[in-house]
């Protein structure tokens, strides 16, 4: 790295009255004033991609050198130079509840030519260390220590909940939306194999339309001419002929159209979600009807319209309320997880992923002892309590059981 300074030619950049040029097969990537001492600190990188190093998986990593230059007189500094700008002792500070101990130590690191922040956080009342972190010391703005992330966390945490819990419930949100409703709001629009149905509110009366036409690509949604057909005093009684028997979502396929996204009321959505609660709750469904299932519950979706515990899932071994996942509609809970599992052959099972990218690996045990890892299936049938399952690599890692039907 060369600093030009010269009294013929000026030599400016934002940083001072000097010129950065990077040495040949150099070129600067990045440059800023320290945010703590007000230093400036360069980067370079090798261009030449023939001397970047070969770190496996296709991945290299690209040849970088650091220099701390004082923009004042535009002179590289060494080590002894610019470390009389920091402390380089263990600095202690106390929460201001008392709760935490935060101890920050700056540690220079002579194979980058840099500085290095080492943390640890620590709980007071139980003397156990909550995180630790090593970070780089050098930074544009400034740096968020641990116990700052702690309490960002928490509050972050703490406003998250109350928008929940101020969230309504299906309950609150029906009768808000039945507060709500206007004369010519759409409720619902969809179709089967013969009909395509509409269901609005219209003169204080819920009237179900439908035009005998085929749902097909270029039909004029707009201008359809629909005929009433059933006429209803409360949302209810369409309730009650309707969504009855599970053949109504199996056969019908809900739709929107452009001029109908914004005119909608989603009246029907307690409705809707009360139904396939129950049928979860009853495992009454096959992952085919499941993908149906959805389409109604996208119809209604809206975030943070009503609290999410509203939607309801069970363990489909021992039927006991699970977190909601409709990604994995039959999963299992981690009871039921942590049972013993075997093959066909009576082998005792377990399941974790590959590596950090995920994977499934297949470990078949006797007791304690390791008989086989497999790694080359993306699933495997076993068995819990009898009964038939599919374990597989979840989506973001980790993995999942469920009933094999």
């Amino acid at each position: 790295m060369q600093i030009l300074k010269g009294n013929f030619k000026k030599r400016k950049c934002q940083f001072g009255d000097f010129e950065l040029r990077a040495d040949e097969g150099w070129k600067i990537s990045q440059s800023f004033l320290d945010y703590e001492s007000g230093l400036l600190v360069v980067s370079t990188e090798y261009e030449n991609k023939d001397n970047w190093v070969d770190i496996g998986l296709g991945s290299r990593t690209i040849p970088t050198k650091q220099y701390i230059i004082d923009p004042n007189s535009g002179k590289i500094l060494t080590y002894k130079e610019w470390s009389k700008y920091f402390s380089y002792e263990t600095l202690e500070m106390i929460s201001d509840d008392g709760k935490y101990k935060l101890s920050t130590t700056r540690i220079h690191e002579p194979e980058r030519n840099s500085d290095g922040i080492k943390e640890e956080l620590i709980d007071l009342e139980s003397g156990k260390t909550i995180s630790t972190s090593d970070s780089i010391a050098f930074r544009k703005e400034k740096r968020e220590n641990l116990l700052e992330a702690l309490y960002r966390e928490l509050k972050e945490q703490q406003e998250k909940q109350a928008k929940l819990e101020a969230m309504p419930t299906l309950v609150e949100f029906y009768e808000n939306e039945l507060h709500n409703l206007k004369d010519g709001d759409i409720l619902l629009n969809y179709f089967n194999d013969d009909f395509i149905f509409q269901l609005v509110y219209k003169n204080k009366e819920f009237r179900l339309k439908r035009k005998q036409e085929k749902r097909r690509y270029g039909l004029d949604w707009i201008n359809l001419q629909y005929e009433t057909f059933r006429r209803y005093n409360k949302i209810e009684e369409f309730n009650d002929e309707f969504l009855t028997k599970k053949d109504w979502y199996l056969d019908h396929f809900p739709f929107k159209t452009s001029s109908n996204r914004k005119s909608n009321n989603p009246l029907l959505k307690k409705f809707i979600i009360e139904f396939f609660n129950e049928l979860r709750k009853r495992h009454d469904f096959t992952y085919g009807e499941y993908d149906k299932l959805n389409n109604w519950e996208n119809y209604f979706y809206q975030r943070d319209s009503i609290k999410p515990s509203e939607f309801k899932q069970y363990c489909s071994n021992c039927k006991k309320r699970v977190n909601y996942y409709p990604r994995y509609p039959k999963y299992i809970c981690s009871d039921c997880s942590s049972k013993k599992i075997i093959d066909e052959d009576g082998t005792e099972l377990s399941f974790s992923n590959i590596g950090f990218s995920g994977g499934l690996k297949i470990t078949y045990r006797d007791g304690d002892k390791i008989l086989k890892e497999d790694t080359s299936q993306i699933k495997k049938l076993c068995f819990i309590d009898g009964k038939r399952f599919i374990a597989t690599e979840a989506r973001f890692g980790g993995i999942v059981i469920q009933t094999e039907k």
